[in-house]
């Protein structure tokens, strides 16, 4: 029962974020079809801007950084083509 509560009241904050950040509360019903094309509209930019916010570090968390391979450079790079080290010497 009490997990229904909890359930409830997510949901519930979950539209009063929704109303305030991205408009849902701002459509005036005349037709289904408008209001319902409004709605998925909210909710994709509240599914959006959830994924771009969990991209996002916290502030107290800092990424790893990657380790340093030094620079990736095939081995041929630099020489002119055909030109072989010893073709080049001499």
């Amino acid at each position: 029962m009490n997990n229904r509560k909890q359930g409830r009241w997510q949901i519930e904050e979950d539209n009063e974020i929704n109303k305030q950040l991205v408009g849902l509360a701002q459509y005036q019903v005349s037709k289904w079809t408008p209001w319902h094309r409004h709605v998925t509209a909210c909710m994709l930019a509240t599914a959006f801007l959830s994924v771009q916010r969990a991209a996002i570090p916290e502030p107290d968390q800092t990424p790893e950084p990657e380790p340093d391979t030094g620079p990736e450079q095939a081995p041929d790079q630099g020489k002119a083509p055909g030109i072989d080290e010893s073709e080049a010497a001499g």
